[in-house]
């Protein structure tokens, strides 16, 4: 039970903060319309202005268009993966307003995330790590968009599930939770790479006994038909498919993601981490901007985390971590914003702070990290509320 208490806190506090910092530049109608100060009637309209509007902002307006309106091959919707959002339609159809039914699929995810990572950390460390490792995770700057109406948290719970079935060796939960996480992000297909991986080890490391296990290896392809099927999807229902070979970057959009990405953000593309660090350290030094400095500082704190915590971490967490890491940082999103979204795309590679919880092991340090952490995260959530940066 006392895994729940941070999320609990957290709910309530980056609520708060979020309505504050609505005060000062305030986004949606209802916001403009109502102040926050002194409470009003209506009430449900006020609790929706204090505690719902504030966090609508960048993605969460996106998702608030498909459970509102549905998906369009033209107007970029279709870049976002769909189990998040359809799982908030039955709630708006009930007359819950598609903000706030985006908002309880949040948090109900977050909740069943804040217990399902206790429960797969405590498989290495014992409780006292635990609770560290779920706090680290649970108050990363980045980590407020778990409490956002964003996917991050329905992600991340059927990651986490699909890591823990992997781990029990129930290897078709663990490719039905990795197909569910794929159907709620691209990021999912990488649960391949770390299920293979404890498929390799449990035959002995011997390809032909691998193979003899060919039941087990089938699992695989849940995590691969969660894409399969949104894919169908956008083919048949969105007429959204149809594959170019012009380039590379064609070939990725056409198929894999949806060639109306750029309704969302104008210039993207995958290239080569390194390139996309050079073009990022040349706006840092031509022309930088708070959201170049957020997204490049908590690039760097992610990396030092992660080789700080890399001896601790098994190896199919090691795996995981670093595909997203890798996917993350080649992630292009244009001159003018590089590495839009990168720290909460680095949040994903959640089996960073397991391994880390283990490396860190003096008192003052952990508490320290934990100060630092909140402080970080409030600061991130204010320009997220204030519009002055992109998570």
């Amino acid at each position: 039970m006392n895994y729940f208490i941070p999320w609990i806190l957290l709910r309530i506090v980056t609520s708060l903060f979020a309505g504050i910092f609505s005060i000062f530049r305030p986004a949606t109608p209802l916001e403009v319309r109502i102040p926050l100060l002194p409470p009003s009637a209506p009430v449900a309209l006020w609790l929706e202005r204090a505690f719902v509007d504030p966090w609508m902002r960048w993605d969460a307006v996106w998702f608030e268009k498909i459970v509102s309106h549905g998906y369009s091959a033209t107007d970029g919707t279709a870049q976002f993966h769909p189990l998040y959002p359809w799982l908030a339609i039955p709630l708006a159809k009930l007359g819950i307003s598609p903000a706030l039914s985006l908002l309880i699929i949040s948090s109900v995810a977050g909740i069943g995330l804040f217990y399902s990572f206790a429960k797969l950390a405590r498989l290495d460390l014992n409780p006292k790590d635990t609770f560290f490792a779920l706090l680290i995770f649970s108050l990363a700057p980045p980590a407020f968009i778990i409490f956002a109406p964003y996917s991050e948290a329905l992600f991340l719970l059927l990651a986490v599930l699909c890591l823990y079935f992997m781990r029990k060796k129930s290897w078709w939960l663990a490719g039905i939770m990795g197909g569910l996480a794929t159907l709620t992000r691209q990021q999912g297909i990488f649960l391949i790479f770390p299920i293979g991986w404890e498929l390799f080890e449990n035959s002995g490391r011997n390809i032909k006994t691998l193979f003899k296990q060919w039941k087990e290896l089938l699992s695989l392809c849940l995590v691969i038909l969660g894409f399969v099927i949104w894919v169908l999807y956008r083919a048949i229902y969105l007429n959204d498919f149809g594959i170019k070979f012009g380039n590379i970057q064609e070939f990725i959009y056409s198929t894999i993601i949806s060639t109306s990405a750029a309704k969302v953000v104008p210039a993207q593309q995958f290239i080569w981490p390194w390139q996309a660090l050079y073009y990022t350290i040349n706006k840092i030094i031509t022309n930088p901007d708070i959201d170049i400095w957020v997204n490049i500082i908590t690039g760097i704190f992610f990396l030092a985390l992660l080789a700080f915590s890399w001896r601790k971490m098994r190896v199919s967490y090691r795996i995981f971590a670093l595909m997203i890491t890798i996917i993350s940082f080649s992630y292009f999103t244009g001159s003018i914003h590089p590495y839009m979204g990168l720290p909460r795309h680095l949040l994903l590679g959640f089996t960073t702070f397991i391994g880390f919880a283990s490396a860190v092991y003096k008192p003052w340090m952990r508490l320290v990290l934990i100060m630092a952490s909140v402080v970080s995260m409030i600061f991130l959530l204010g320009l997220y509320v204030l519009r002055a940066w992109v998570p």
